[in-house]
């Protein structure tokens, strides 16, 4: 009986052994030769080759009309060396998004309209991987407008959620298919929050009157019907998979927790956290992979005034194991990219870059 109490021991060992091996992502950081005088950095997007790195350069902080965005480029595998890609964009960096091709890009820039100097508009910019030859596409110009998110499936056709006024039930789909040079209004009279697309459609979270964020809507490309489902769910994020299937990342009454919805029902895959402790922020699901990205209370920090930690889990089959990465160099976790399963990057602040591999 002795023996066979050892050998079973034994037997947890090495599966254990093998869970945390299976799960584990090789992480690194790295010091990047980035100029960090303008600490802010807002979009990074990622192919299989390269990773372009947007961020803002403020001549003047008390007119917002001087900002530029600039935008630098390293080699997949060697994320620390960056070299700038291109000229500096007029504006802010609102949104990105990328084809083969290209890289568009959504720039907020002010102007003095009317007395008023900080009057807005939204800029479209296409810019050329190979040439980095930049040019203008499209203007909204219309002062109080706001952008949520930009997506183009090819060089032609091209998809926008806008917003032309302060009022959130005033949001709209756009659809361009002569890329970007004009565009087609469908009308949501909704408020859009995260966006996602997957396939045929595109996907943004909603709320109604009690501000929780439990609705996520379907808009399909080809026909612009619009589809709704409400979970019981305080959304933060979500993806969506195959079959109506959606992962859901959320607060749960003082739970954080990521939740699967298919076929009609609702199962609980994981808990973060039992206490308001931990604030969900971001999800990311591709095959087995998900990637969860949070924050945690740290009375600690700031030496004793407290503040937020970043956090990361990590599951490579679905969400039956885990893996909490350890992230005592990261001042926060933005802005953030992901090919595939393969590799995600993130500049994590004082021009640090870390990359983890997932394969």
């Amino acid at each position: 009986m002795k023996t066979k109490v050892i050998i079973a021991v034994s037997i947890l060992i090495i599966a254990m052994g093998c869970i945390s091996k299976r799960n584990s992502s090789q992480c690194s950081i790295y010091q990047s030769n980035i100029d960090v005088a303008h600490e802010l950095f807002t979009h990074l997007v990622s192919d299989g080759n390269h990773h372009y790195l947007f961020g803002a350069v403020e001549e003047n902080k008390l007119d917002s009309r001087t900002n530029e965005i600039t935008i630098d480029r390293s080699i997949v595998g060697n994320e620390k060396n960056l070299t700038p890609f291109s000229e500096n964009i007029p504006g802010k960096c609102w949104a990105v998004c990328q084809t083969t091709q290209n890289i568009f890009l959504i720039s907020e820039q002010h102007e003095l309209k009317d007395g008023n100097p900080e009057f807005s508009k939204h800029k479209l910019y296409r810019i050329s991987k190979e040439s980095r030859q930049i040019e203008e596409l499209y203007e909204w110009n219309q002062g109080n407008s706001f952008i949520r998110d930009v997506y183009f499936d090819s060089d032609e056709i091209g998809y926008v959620f806008f917003r032309p006024s302060g009022n959130p039930l005033d949001y709209q789909f756009l659809k361009t298919n002569n890329g970007g040079k004009e565009w087609n209004v469908i009308k949501l009279n909704r408020p859009v929050n995260v966006t996602h697309r997957k396939d045929e459609k595109l996907y943004f979270l909603s709320y109604k009157n009690n501000l929780k964020s439990d609705w996520i809507y379907s808009v399909d490309k080809n026909n612009d019907n619009l589809d709704s489902l409400q979970l019981d769910l305080n959304i933060t994020d979500f993806s969506v998979g195959e079959n109506g299937e959606y992962w859901l990342l959320g607060q749960e009454e003082d739970k954080t927790v990521l939740q699967r919805y298919a076929n009609g029902q609702t199962t609980d895959v994981h808990t973060f956290s039992n206490d308001r402790d931990i604030f969900p922020d971001q999800l990311y699901k591709y095959n087995e992979l998900i990637v969860v990205i949070a924050s945690q209370m740290d009375e600690n920090m700031l030496f004793g005034f407290g503040g937020t930690k970043p956090l990361m889990f990590v599951s490579k089959d679905n969400g039956l194991t885990w893996d909490n990465h350890r992230l005592d160099e990261a001042l926060y976790l933005k802005p953030i990219s992901f090919y595939k399963d393969e590799q995600m990057t993130i500049y994590v602040g004082n021009g640090k870059i870390l990359t983890c591999k997932f394969q």
